[in-house]
C-alpha cells in the first residue's frame, strides 16, 4: 500500500510541476535554474559568465548558452541592467512556474527551446543553485543563444 501511495505521489508531482511550453511562451521574464553538472557548465569570472546547457551526451545533440556580458563601466544604463539582483528564496517559490532548467530544455529540444518557447523580447535571469547565501540568491540577467542553425 505504501508503494502505491508513493508512486501516485511521484506521478502527480511530475505532472503538476512540469513546465508547459504554452505557459512559458506567454512570459516576458523567465528564470533559468543552473546547477553545475556534466551537462551544465560555467566558464568565466565574476564579471563575465558563459553558461552551457548540453542536451545530450555529445555536442551534436545540441546546446543552449546563456551569457552575462562584461562591462568596463557599470554607470551606463545598459550595464546597470546586468548587475546582479539579490532576492530571497521565497521570491523563487512565488515564481516557481516561471523557472526553467535542463529538464525543460531536454524535453523540448534546441529548436523549440530557442525559437518557439520564448518571445523575442523575453528577459532571462539565471540563478546558480550552489551560490545561495543566508537564504538569498543572486539573479543574473543573461542573453540566450544556441547551437541550432536555421535551415537544418
Amino acid at each position: 500500500m505504501k508503494k502505491i501511495t508513493f508512486l501516485l505521489l511521484c506521478f502527480s508531482t511530475i505532472f503538476c510541476f512540469g513546465q508547459d511550453i504554452d505557459y512559458i511562451k506567454k512570459l516576458d521574464t523567465v528564470f533559468v535554474k543552473f546547477k553545475k553538472s556534466n551537462f551544465q557548465t560555467k566558464v568565466g569570472s565574476e564579471d563575465y559568465r558563459f553558461y552551457t546547457f548540453m542536451l545530450g551526451e555529445t555536442p551534436d545533440d545540441g546546446s543552449i548558452y546563456f551569457t552575462k556580458p562584461d562591462f568596463y563601466d557599470n554607470t551606463h544604463e545598459t550595464a546597470k541592467k546586468y548587475l546582479p539582483i539579490i532576492v530571497n528564496k521565497s521570491f523563487l517559490k512565488k515564481h516557481k512556474k516561471d523557472i526553467v532548467g535542463l529538464a525543460f530544455f531536454k524535453k523540448y529540444g534546441v529548436k523549440k527551446s530557442t525559437y518557439e518557447a520564448f518571445s523575442a523580447n523575453c528577459v532571462f535571469y539565471l540563478f546558480e543553485c550552489e551560490k545561495q547565501k543566508k537564504g538569498n540568491i543572486n539573479l543574473y540577467r543573461v542573453q540566450m543563444s544556441s547551437s541550432y542553425r536555421m535551415g537544418e
